[in-house]
């Protein structure tokens, strides 16, 4: 199921360089004097202004302003702010939790989706049936696409549509999208980020239909459990081979825990047709790698530089969550599969290896 009725203001969204000036002025009722601050978003969000605030009246000036912010005492939190073009208004009380910038096209867009959210979040709480439920989710479903829809114009539709498409639409469909914005929206570091990374996404994406590109593996060579190094390049190419599952997995995750008994049984029906396996773990302790690799009956090719995500392979595969995987043709080198989960990597198989 969906991140669904997720707050916007816990990620962080750094998307300013275009030399909009914003001005924030505050009047917040329930709060200390002393010192305000804005951070850019999320729990560990780096300070990027502060000044001092009176009587609950305060006033920031910002240059290159298309970004999501923080507002935020040395305490708590305030609200979140989309610094667009613009003058900006922060009203409400902190006692009841009712702070929001108003005054642009993102902040007020921004404010109309909590307030729906609000209201949709309390109705699936309280539906009393599965039916219900699904109808609900439904509705959630249909709002965020109209709400992207109506705010493809400014930041706030922007960040929606990044968050809400970046795992349905393929890389190229991402990147053509996001193309067709408008050249102010475009030039914004989120965009820019995101167009480069789906860019890098097309060069391991299975070929989708009406496409030419075709994507091929991307060599990676680490150390296996006894130190040496093994090259994805020499499993592919490794006579007899025909199909290698590039896997990318880590023992502290439940969720690629759970498929090992999916791998093991397709490795065990079809590794002397000519399936292999090669692992890659972002573990960072060596010990808790092995341990799972003797526990998970791990037969095959399993390699790791146990640095966690910090992985260069992570880094050529954008490679965001595990677990993750490729299915190679050693015949040419393409990748023919993305993510094959549970039973789906051994029907792949028997439809591969008749």
């Amino acid at each position: 199921m969906k991140k669904i009725f997720a707050i916007l203001a816990v990620a962080a969204v750094a998307v300013g360089c275009n030399n909009h000036r914003s001005t924030i002025s505050g009047n917040v009722l329930g709060i200390e004097d002393g010192t305000i601050y804005l951070a850019e978003a999320g729990r560990n969000g780096a300070l990027v202004d502060s000044t001092e605030i009176k009587g609950g009246k305060f006033v920031f000036n910002i240059d290159d302003a298309a970004q999501l912010l923080t507002l935020r005492t040395a305490e708590e939190g305030v609200a979140a702010v989309f610094t667009e073009d613009g003058n900006i208004t922060v009203e409400g009380n902190l006692a009841d939790n009712s702070v929001k910038a108003v005054g642009t096209p993102a902040n007020d867009a921004f404010n109309a989706y909590n307030e729906a959210m609000t209201s949709i979040n309390q109705r699936y709480a309280e539906a009393e049936d599965a039916e219900a439920r699904k109808a609900i989710y439904e509705e959630y479903n249909t709002f965020v696409e109209q709400t992207i829809e109506s705010n493809m114009g400014n930041i706030f539709g922007v960040f929606m549509f990044i968050e809400n498409k970046s795992y349905e639409l393929s890389a190229a469909e991402m990147v053509k999208s996001l193309n067709s914005l408008s050249e102010e929206l475009k030039s914004l570091p989120l965009v820019t980020k995101t167009i480069e990374k789906a860019t890098r996404k097309m060069r391991t994406e299975p070929k989708r239909e009406g496409s030419d590109f075709i994507p091929t593996y991307i060599n990676i060579e680490q150390p296996n459990v006894d130190g040496t190094a093994v090259s994805l390049q020499s499993v592919v190419e490794k006579q007899g081979n025909k199909y290698v599952l590039l896997d990318f997995w880590a023992s502290w995750c439940n969720p690629c825990m759970g498929e090992m008994p999916y791998l093991r049984a397709a490795y065990a029906k079809y590794h002397k047709k000519g399936f292999e396996i090669y692992g890659v773990s972002f573990d960072s302790k060596a010990e808790a790698w092995k341990s799972a690799i003797e526990k998970q009956e791990m037969k095959w090719v399993n390699v790791s530089i146990l640095q966690s995500f910090n992985n260069p392979a992570a880094e050529d595969y954008v490679v965001e969550s595990i677990p993750t995987n490729f299915l190679i043709d050693c015949s040419n080198g393409e990748i023919i599969a993305k993510n094959l989960r549970g039973e789906a990597v051994a029907e792949k198989l028997a439809e591969l290896l008749k």
